[in-house]
């Protein structure tokens, strides 16, 4: 018997049309956010606590304290902290101290 490989009739997508809903709501949101509150919201937490994150000043992305893994929602603004990228890169790279201080909630 002689076998041929499958082939797709369709293109894959390269996220669903779920996925692709919420990633339009998350920028969307994220804008909103981001020209509501400019400076970063987490260098001076990080700063007083003692640590050095080197925050540049002004805000270019949100951070999720309460991440999607742990059961957050990306959508919902009430869990995001306006964040420079190095003080974003900190919290990631010390994730104890950054859940000390409230930049990172467990489950």
């Amino acid at each position: 018997m002689k076998r041929t490989p499958l082939t797709r009739k369709t293109r894959l997508r390269s996220v669903s049309p779920k996925r692709a809903k919420v990633q339009r709501l998350r920028r969307t949101m994220v804008a909103e956010e981001l020209a509501k509150r400019e400076l970063c919201e987490a260098g001076a937490r990080i700063t007083q606590a003692g640590h050095d994150a080197r925050c540049h000043g002004l805000a270019v992305e949100l951070h999720e304290p309460l991440t999607r893994a742990r059961g957050g929602s990306i959508l919902d603004p009430a869990n995001t902290v306006a964040i420079c990228r190095s003080c974003h890169d900190w919290i990631h790279v010390n994730p104890a101290a950054a859940t000390g201080l409230g930049l990172l909630v467990s489950s």
